[in-house]
Order: structure tokens, then sequence, then C-alpha cells
């Protein structure tokens, strides 16, 4: 299959008009003005001053759910979010019920995701409980490990912990790590409150544990000053890496009050100075990454007392919005935001040739509109739970195409794409 994209097209050397040919998933041909070939496709977005062809976006951080939690999503409700919101890669996570920390568990989940996925994915592998489970299969299928520290560290598997740690090492795999050490959460009356202390000391202890095992380490979805602090500190001699969410420098928990479990995430939602703070590190390339953390529920399991609610809310399709909002208003540089949101991630994560629009590379596209001003509404997300804490808000930009492997799977918010067209990024080579 072959298909041309013509129109305005993004590269860190400028922004240029001209032409990309796409043949047998890889990016062929890339040519200033008009490139005279017959395609299979053709899309064409000159004429549009507002639409620019981006690298495919990667969100490295998602919950897909399916297995036993498929009624909250699946593998093709999530990545069809995932296709409108112009993400061409995700990274699902091991917390499925049951969890994916078994050979057979992520064989299992890895079946599924070929048979369901509209985008392409990649999967993390959890702490096993069998030390007999750190097989070859794991690198085979798998992006990288999950640390949760409270469940995996801060606690009687602790031991297997440290055994995920050099297999991760031995085995060149990064180690994302959500970072929170219970010792410094405070009980009140709605539960266990999350202290920006409990962030930056798990911080710290991962870091500590990654110069003692030599793994590569990824900070995920940093949401405090002092957690940021900390991980800046080791970042400089330690050369880890993080990302972030945009409700952790959009929102405050001041927005708690009014939207209640909508609005609860772990980690919770900060202060006034936490969120200028993890803004001001995204713009100047402090934290190298920003994810959604995707995390669907059902709307009874958020609608119920903020003590008993669960944590997380879906982000796939709001998160190319809100960022291109920013953009609008000077507050984040385009380029940045393709680092972000693209180069980035394929660094960390070792997903071969994407992140950048050069011939050679995975046809991996993401299209947007820079102008289109709309309004987030959740009752029309393709994701199965229909909330969001950003739902009503007004946002300038959103993808208008999402092109993965050189095919079209979204077009004009349409999804097009064919069900189980995504591939393991692994499958890459």
């Amino acid at each position: 299959m072959s298909t041309l994209l013509k129109g305005r097209i993004f590269t860190f050397d400028g922004i240029f008009e001209g032409s990309i040919l796409i043949e047998g998933g890889i990016i062929s041909k890339i040519a200033r003005g008009n490139l005279n070939v017959r395609a299979d496709e053709s899309l064409d977005f000159r004429g549009k001053p507002d639409c620019l062809i981006l690298p495919g976006f990667i969100d490295a951080h998602v919950h897909l759910r399916d297995l036993e939690l498929s009624y909250k999503e699946d593998f093709y409700t999530g990545t069809r979010a995932a296709a409108k919101g112009g993400y061409t890669i995700i990274a699902d996570m091991p917390n499925s019920k049951p969890r994916t920390n078994t050979p057979s568990s992520l064989e299992e989940k890895a079946r599924i995701a070929e048979e369901k996925a509209m985008v392409d994915f990649g999967l993390y592998y959890g702490v096993p409980k069998d030390p007999a489970h750190l097989t070859e299969i794991v690198k085979e299928l798998a992006i990288g490990i999950k640390i949760y520290m409270v469940e995996d560290f801060y606690s009687e598997t602790r031991e297997m912990a440290m055994m995920a740690f050099s297999y991760a090492a031995g085995e060149n795999l990064p180690v994302v790590v959500h970072a929170e050490n219970p010792s410094f959460f405070v009980d009140s009356l709605s539960g266990k409150i999350r202290t920006t202390e409990a962030e930056a000391s798990a911080i710290g202890d991962a870091c500590a544990a990654a110069t003692n095992y030599g793994f590569q380490l990824h900070i995920t979805h940093l949401s405090s000053l002092k957690g940021l602090n900390e991980f800046i500190r080791w970042k400089e001699k330690l050369g880890c890496t993080s990302d972030t969410c945009p409700h952790y420098f959009l929102l405050t928990e001041e927005v708690v009050e009014s939207l209640k479990g909508v609005a609860k995430v772990y980690p919770p939602l900060r202060g006034e100075a936490d969120v200028r703070a993890i803004l001001e590190a995204v713009r100047t390339g402090k934290i190298d990454a920003i994810t959604s953390d995707h995390a669907p529920h059902a709307i009874w399991e958020k609608a119920v007392e903020f003590e008993r609610a669960l944590g997380g809310f879906p982000g796939l399709e709001t998160t190319l919005p809100l960022l291109l909002t920013l953009v609008e208003k000077n507050l984040l540089k385009l380029e940045d935001l393709v680092k972000l949101c693209s180069t980035n991630p394929a660094k960390i994560f070792r997903i071969k040739n994407v992140g950048a629009i050069e011939e050679g590379k995975i046809g991996n596209l993401t299209v947007v509109d820079l102008g289109r001003r709309h309004k987030i509404e959740p009752e029309n997300f393709e994701s199965k739970s229909k909330l969001s804490p950003f739902g009503g808000m007004e946002v300038i930009g959103k993808a208008v195409a999402t092109i993965v492997r050189g095919s079209p799977v979204m077009l004009e918010g349409e999804i097009i794409g064919e069900k189980g067209w995504g591939t393991n990024v692994k499958n890459y080579g």
C-alpha cells in the first residue's frame, strides 16, 4: 500500500510546503512542493494554513484495561480513542486483571492487542511473583518493566522488585516507576493524603536503586515541586528521564471541591506552586515527555463518595488539544511539543525508526489543525469512559488525521482504520 500526503510538513530544520510518500509502511520520499507520483491513497492538506503534518504522537502511559476489566475499556475502544486523539503508538500498563506479570499473561495481552488495536502499541511487564517468570519472552514482547513503588517496593515483594531491576539492567529494558512512598501518606477523613514528600522520597529511592543495579530509570507522572527537585538532583548524575501529564500542570487541587471523584487521580492534583513548577519544567525541557495516564473507569465508579471513588480518568482524547492550546497561547513551543510527545518517547523506550519525519522512518504521522476551536465533550469520547475533569473546556487545536504505518486510521474525527491493524512496536525490527 502507498499513501501520499501533501501539505505543510514539520521538521526540526523548519516547516515547509511539501509531499510525503509512504510505501509499505515506510516513508520513501519527502519533497518540497508537489510530488507527482501515483499512490493508493492521497491526502491533501494544501490550502489549509492551520494544518500541519507532525511526526506520529506516542503516549507511553495508558491503561487500556481489557480482560476482566473490559467494561471500563478494551484495546479496541482504547485505541479508537488514541486514534481520535492523534496518537499512533500507545504503551499499556500491566495493572490489568489479571496482572501482566507472567509470560502467559503477557502473551495473552499481546494476542488480544493484535486482534483489536487500531494503532500500534507497546506493553509493560509488572513485577512477577516468581523469578522464573523473568524470561526471554518479556524482552521479546515488552518495552519496559513497570514498578508501583507502594505495592512492589515498599512491601513484602521488594526482593522480587530487586530481581526485576537486575533483569531490566541485563536486558537493557527501561524501568518505569510510579513513585510514591506510603510512609509519607497522611490519614484524613477523606482517606490517605498522598503528600508531595511521598513522591520525592520514592524518587530518591528509585534513583538509588538505579545507581546500584544499573537499569535505565524513567519516573512517570511527576506531579509536585518537591518531586521535581529530587528528580532534577538525580537527573544530572544518573541520566534518568521523566514524564508528566496535563492535569499536573493545568489543574490544581481546588477543582476537586466541585468535580469530586471525577478529579481523583494518583498521584493527586497539587497546589498552585506545584502546577507552576511542573509547567515550567515542561517548557524548559527538564521533564522529558508528556503522557496522558489514560485511566478509564465506569461512571458509577467515580460518582461516589470521594474516598471510595477510583483514581484516574481518560486522557487520550484530551491531551493533544490541551497541549495545542498552550502552543496557541505561546506557553509551549511547537518543536518542544513534538519532542515531548514523539521524539523523546521514541528514544526513551527505544521504539525504532519513529519520532521524526525522515526518509526511511516508519510512516507514523499526526496531522493537526492548529486553529480548530472546539469544546471538550466527554459524552462524545471514543473511550468507554465518558468523563473528564476537562469537560466543557474550550480548546484550540486538534488532530485531524492519524496515520499508522502509512494507513489512515482517523480522518476528520472519523475512525476509518481496521480493527487489528495495530501491531506491537517490538515488531518494528
